[in-house]
């Protein structure tokens, strides 16, 4: 796909998205011809409930049927983050403030435990560049240029 029918996409996710008074989260389209899957993803705070996705469903579907951008037919899928969501960007990290979480560093270096790239720690802050964590081994501090990937991980209650 174009980047431009890919930008158009965004835009009509985010237009459903703001009706409905959800965040546009992320948008992401797989396949080729009729085994086109569009999946949107949508959150709110303090949960999406599944009337959220119903309703981003047909207000996304109607548009995109209207437009004609997805020839040869598509799949739509609305969904949430979930409850171990990715963090994506510093402002992830501040609204999880206090959350467990699992990042994987792109070395062992970065990951300040000079064994592997992953740690689990709580988010205690976040600076203009890094996150800090804490967990049985004390305070670690992460560069975000040194992420590869994060996400929230599921506490038992």
């Amino acid at each position: 796909m174009s980047m431009e029918i890919m930008r158009r996409l965004e835009a009509i996710a985010r237009e459903a998205a703001d009706q409905r008074a959800v965040e546009l989260f992320g948008i992401e389209l797989k396949g080729q011809g009729a085994r086109k899957i569009l999946k949107v993803t949508i959150d709110k705070d303090p949960a999406v409930a599944v009337a959220d996705c119903e309703g981003v469903s047909r207000d996304l579907s109607a548009k995109l049927d209207v437009e004609g951008i997805l020839k040869g037919g598509y799949t739509l899928e609305v969904t949430s983050p979930g409850i171990d969501r990715p963090l994506r960007n510093r402002e992830d990290y501040i609204k999880h403030i206090g959350k467990l979480a699992k990042v994987v560093a792109k070395t062992a270096a970065a990951a300040a435990n000079g064994k592997d790239t992953s740690l689990t720690g709580r988010i205690i802050s976040v600076t203009e560049d890094a996150v800090s964590l804490e967990n049985a081994k004390g305070l670690i501090e992460i560069k975000f240029m040194d992420i590869s990937r994060a996400r929230l991980e599921i506490e038992a209650r």
